[in-house]
């Protein structure tokens, strides 16, 4: 009987062990853990959500959550550990705080989650118009505006026609 599958099997295992071998193994096996290099445009878009702010509700939200249309602002959480009876949606001026706090008595002691986010209103939307539906684990905030926006038609003015020109 021979110790060389043993010793092998032991250079193997040191190998894997080793960071140094393992990079000369794999050079480009860093760069699959950086998710940058994962996914390019996904970390793009990630890092450059905070400067896009096109929804007027101030702070750092994925599209999914907040909705705009001319006339209302939807603002979608996921509660789906909550019920209606542990969460507080209340407005103090324009900031709507949501909070939802729950205290869960086990054998070894007690479990108590919470969370808490505020929202800015934007201009035109007042916390009186704010209304709130929860629904399947997803809680969803609807703003509306104070008057709807209405229609106007402007009238275009033809300067071509009159007497632009100099007759000498």
């Amino acid at each position: 009987m021979s110790l060389v599958p043993y010793w092998l099997r032991h250079l193997r295992n040191l190998a894997y062990r080793d960071p140094i071998v393992r990079a000369f193994e794999d050079p480009f096996a860093v760069f699959a853990k950086d998710p940058f290099f994962r996914d390019p445009v996904k970390y793009i878009k990630q890092v450059t959500a905070p400067l896009e702010s096109n929804h007027g509700i101030e702070g750092i939200y994925s599209d999914s959550e907040v909705k705009v249309d001319g006339t209302k602002v939807e603002v979608h959480l996921d509660v789906q550990n909550f019920t209606p009876d542990q969460i507080q949606v209340k407005t103090i001026g324009n900031e709507v705080t949501v909070e939802g706090k729950k205290e869960v008595k086990r054998e070894d002691g007690w479990t108590r989650s919470n969370f808490e986010r505020r929202f800015l209103l934007p201009e035109g939307f007042p916390p009186e118009r704010v209304e709130c539906h929860f629904d399947k684990g997803k809680l969803k905030l609807v703003a509306f505006r104070a008057e709807p926006l209405t229609e106007k038609t402007i009238p275009v003015q033809d300067k071509s026609s009159s007497g632009g020109e100099k007759s000498s």
